[in-house]
């Protein structure tokens, strides 16, 4: 039975390993972590399970059918992505629902979708075909670096406005694929230098800019004063990795749950402190480490594009475990971010589903390629055949 599944999962094994064990993670910590969105909403605890496994089902069945697709295909219809988040993006600005104090999210036949999932997604698939046409200029000013500014701004900027955290994760993360790709570093130095001048627009002119400089301020009183008070959920997040110690105190033995705010979303990762101690959150944290690596060696073994792409979405998925529970253990400021593929959610698990789907496709074509040709020394990556199928 095992070999059969193994043998139908395309792409790098280790990576779908690492995924599975992070869902695992993910349905005990839903299951057992949810006090307070029980108490809120008075369900129960098997309705956010079996929910939850639903969207996580969903998830992995998006990664399954994307993995049999070569990823070259993405390339072609990268423009068709973009141009669709596009009116997305602005709609929500104007015509979103509010959830959280935040107008992030539109509603689809009565369900929930937040349109800023698909903006990053899609600009990194773009930047990746878009950067790999012009590899022959990537060190001209004009020819290799403007033309990807103009996407990155404007896409970062109708986010930027309801969901700043993932703007700047998607900015981060451009400047990164940017940087990949052989754009010159003092291009992307001045590209920062421009990111930096519209945060202090938004934040002075934006609605909820008074709500960042609050959130900012409070983290940093917090970091300078040990008697500040940090505000009720930092302080329940803290209480419950206080009380996890090295072991934890065991699945379903959680008491903060019932009074920490998000508990199965933005804040599971103080949950599984909590049961699982500080073993149980080092796991977690190492499985993302683990994920990334994998992907450093797809890079290096894959053709131009698929470099770039694996790159770019792995740095998505994994920057934003990394500033979810940085938030956690209190190092970032507060941001809204959830733990891909174990936080609850909706869209973040599907377009991360869809990222991680598009990874292991390029896992398989450079597993194939190098089993094609042994004669590559190190599985070297080359960008023939990949820069014309690109640009299409």
């Amino acid at each position: 039975m095992l070999n059969w599944i193994l043998h139908r999962l395309k792409g790098d094994k280790l990576i779908w390993l690492a995924i599975f064990l992070i869902a695992m993670f993910s349905l005990l910590a839903v299951y057992t972590g949810a006090g307070a969105p029980v108490l809120a909403a008075r369900a129960s605890t098997e309705y956010y399970l079996i929910k939850h496994a639903l969207l996580l089902g969903g998830g992995f069945v998006i990664m399954f059918v994307v993995s049999f697709f070569d990823y070259r295909i993405f390339a072609k219809i990268s423009n068709v992505l973009l141009y669709l988040a596009i009116p997305v993006l602005v709609y929500t600005l104007i015509m979103g629902q509010a959830k959280n104090d935040a107008v992030r999210w539109i509603y689809i036949f009565g369900q929930s979708f937040q349109p800023s999932d698909l903006g990053k997604v899609a600009l990194v698939i773009y930047l990746a075909k878009m950067l790999t046409q012009k590899q022959e200029v990537i060190k001209d000013f004009q020819q290799g670096f403007l033309p990807s500014i103009f996407w990155i701004l404007l896409i970062c900027g109708l986010i930027a406005p309801a969901d700043l955290s993932t703007a700047a994760l998607l900015f981060v993360t451009s400047l990164l694929v940017m940087f990949i790709a052989g754009v010159e570093l003092k291009y992307i130095g001045g590209l920062i230098a421009i990111g930096l001048l519209a945060f202090l627009l938004l934040a002075n002119t934006a609605e909820r800019g008074k709500i960042w400089k609050g959130r900012y301020n409070e983290w940093v009183a917090s970091l300078t004063d040990p008697n500040h008070d940090p505000g009720y959920q930092v302080e329940q997040a803290r209480g419950a990795m206080a009380s996890g110690g090295i072991i934890g105190k065991g699945a379903g033995k959680s008491s903060q749950r019932n009074w920490l705010p998000a508990s199965t979303s933005d804040m599971i990762y103080p949950i599984i402190i909590e049961e699982y101690g500080t073993i149980g959150g080092i796991i977690v944290l190492g499985l993302y480490v683990f994920l990334l690596f994998r992907v450093v060696g797809i890079v290096i073994m894959s053709k131009t594009f698929g470099a770039i792409l694996a790159a770019g979405l792995a740095f998505l998925v994994v920057l934003q475990a990394m500033a979810n529970m940085a938030v956690a253990v209190g190092i970032f400021p507060v941001t809204g971010l959830p733990l891909p593929m174990l936080s609850m959610g909706g869209t973040s698990i599907l377009f991360t589903g869809f990222s991680l789907g598009i990874i292991l496709s390029v896992s398989k074509n450079a597993l194939k390629d190098q089993g094609n040709n042994k004669n590559n020394k190190g599985g070297k990556r080359a960008s023939e055949g990949d820069v014309s199928l690109a640009a299409t």
